[in-house]
């Protein structure tokens, strides 16, 4: 109903009519690359696939959820960069090609001995786990098929697994490495879900109603068709079309992103898409490429054949008339989908679409349903009220977009409200001030959080700012205040000194910590031996601190101090003595 409320109080506005863009189709080598694993490459995510606030750029290649394979490189050049996060792509190693292309290698759980040693020295030249380095052409040299690292699970990954890219070396644009002849079987084509069709404005109807409507699909012969065989479509006015789809491929058939979209009305192309290249500045657009409501409200992952008007993407091979379809005049029309992937495998969605050349009453009149204000996609805006104040730089917005807020409680001065509406996504961050009463010692600890059910918080962060606490949040949600008093957790996990004044861990290959923090967040930590810095890796999924012993820490006795600080300055000090 929102949807409608949203259409209803907003002017149409209908992109301009765009020409036809058939862009040429780059021809990449086909034999330059081999492929970075000794197995067979089976994909578990493929390029441009649909993934929260950003499209997938690379390939995952499954390690059949083993930790520790070899990766390799897939062509003659040099290690041009190399980065090691507790988040993102954990350990990752890129690889500059004398052809222009630069390979990546994500997720991994260690480096060769060449390069993990030439990395451990500048970690610690810098006294950090987490490093970026660049190094000349010269230092480290590969050969393709060359061991250069082991496969994991580091930084976001979400299980073992090899993340590969192709990128564009001057550029660094992201490019489908399927279109360089990678050893990948697939002889199976996508699957349509369902076929979704959109009112453009309050004045179009989709069988005499201003909703949307959606229609489940089934396979029939080499085609795909309503499920309902009853259902139909009678349609008035601009329509946009849009459709959920996934791909498959031959030896594992999960559920992947697909490569190619296409909508024609009759034999005229209205709507073409293709996943080529993906520039990274580019990668958020996906949240207007999608029906985002549909996706947050359904995990629905339906695509518009249709723009809204702040969209940016560059993967757009035919575009007309935004891609919305005029159906002003009666008649029947005939309406093709064609999904397919990179190996030219295609289904197709044949559908007959009807206009009776005049548009009904609406069956759902307009409803007198107060809000705030409408915030413009294109501009500045400001929403100053009681307890909050919001700032939205231009472009923050994909279309203009309806405000609503709500004050759900207030308690101890401290005002928990609803900020608009969470199935409209946000393309760029937002500033968000919540005022509120915090005694002024407590006011460098103030932050704001999102407030979920049953009063589970994250927290967002912030700074206070003269009468509340501001912060940048990347979407709509619930939000309040809370003060982070608390310092961090640090627990010995593979050993135990309570209470001893030293132990002998000699038996030890490692010093393992569970470090936590119960609001804001770990900000920094670090380990010492006898009063000099020790490389400790953090690993925020199991909340693990591990210091591998190395030559900085021979036989003998030794002391260990640990010291962890959260976003807020809260720091817990450990300080041990062992033998070694």
């Amino acid at each position: 109903m929102k949807n409608l409320v949203l259409r209803l109080l907003l002017s149409f506005i209908l992109p301009a009519s765009l020409p036809e863009m058939l862009f040429a189709q780059t021809t990449y080598p086909k034999d330059y690359f081999g492929s970075p694993l000794d197995i067979p490459l089976i994909l578990s995510g493929n390029f441009g696939e649909l993934r929260p606030n950003h499209f997938h750029t690379g390939l995952d290649f499954t390690t059949h959820n083993i930790e520790g394979m070899n990766v390799k490189a897939a062509a003659d050049g040099f290690i041009s960069r190399i980065k090691i996060s507790a988040w993102g792509y954990g350990s990752v190693l890129y690889i500059d090609h004398p052809n222009g292309y630069t390979t990546v290698y994500a997720h991994l759980s260690r480096f060769n001995y060449s390069i993990s040693s030439y990395t451990k020295t500048r970690q610690y030249l810098q006294e950090s786990f987490e490093i970026e380095l660049f190094p000349a052409p010269g230092e480290l040299p590969v050969k393709k098929g060359e061991l250069i690292a082991f496969s994991g699970n580091t930084g976001g990954s979400g299980g073992p697994h090899l993340h590969f890219e192709i990128r564009d070396t001057r550029t660094e644009e992201a490019i489908n490495p399927l279109l360089f002849g990678l050893p990948v079987k697939d002889d199976v084509p996508p699957v349509p879900v369902m076929l979704v069709i959109y009112p453009a404005s309050p004045n179009d109807f989709v069988n005499g109603k201003n909703n949307i409507k959606k229609i489940p699909l089934v396979r029939s012969g080499a085609k795909y068709v309503f499920a309902n065989p009853s259902d139909s479509i009678v349609v008035s006015g601009w329509i946009g079309f849009g459709i959920e789809a996934y791909d498959r491929e031959t030896i594992v058939r999960g559920k992947n992103g697909v490569y190619s979209v296409q909508l024609k009305r009759q034999s005229q192309t209205i709507y073409a898409h293709r996943f080529d290249r993906i520039p990274f500045d580019k990668t958020r657009f996906i949240n207007c490429f999608v029906d985002y409501r549909e996706w947050e409200e359904n995990n629905k992952h339906i695509t518009r054949s249709f723009l809204l008007p702040h969209n940016e993407l560059e993967i757009y091979d035919t575009v007309i008339n935004g891609g919305y379809v005029d159906f002003t005049k009666a008649g029947k029309t005939t309406m093709t989908y064609l999904v397919g992937d990179v190996f030219g495998n295609t289904a197709t969605v044949e559908f007959a679409v009807r206009s009776p050349g005049k548009k009904p009453v609406s069956a759902n009149p307009a409803l007198q349903k107060p809000f705030y204000q409408v915030l413009l996609w294109d501009t500045t805006n400001l929403i100053e009220e009681t307890g909050f104040k919001l700032e939205t730089p231009s472009r923050a917005f994909y279309e203009n977009t309806v405000f609503e807020s709500a004050t759900l409680r207030n308690i101890a001065g401290i005002p928990t409200i609803r900020i608009g509406d969470p199935s409209v996504p946000l393309h760029r961050e937002i500033s968000l001030t919540i005022f509120s009463e915090v005694a002024p010692e407590l006011q460098d600890k103030a932050l704001i959080v999102e407030v979920f059910e049953k009063d589970y918080v994250i927290a967002v962060g912030g700074n206070w700012t003269g009468q509340g606490v501001t912060a940048d949040i990347k979407h709509f949600g619930t939000y309040s205040i809370r003060v982070d008093t608390t310092a961090p957790k640090i627990q010995p996990a593979n050993f135990d000194l309570k209470g001893k004044k030293q132990e002998n861990l000699s038996a030890l290959s490692s010093l393992k910590f569970t470090i936590s923090d119960n609001l804001s967040g770990i900000y920094s930590y670090r380990a010492t031996i006898d009063g000099k810095w020790v490389l400790a890796e953090y690993d925020p999924k199991k909340k693990l601190l591990i210091y591998t012993f190395d030559e900085h820490c021979g036989p003998g006795k030794h002391n260990i101090l640990l010291e962890v600080t959260d976003k807020k300055g809260n720091k817990t000090v450990y300080l041990k003595n062992f033998v070694r």
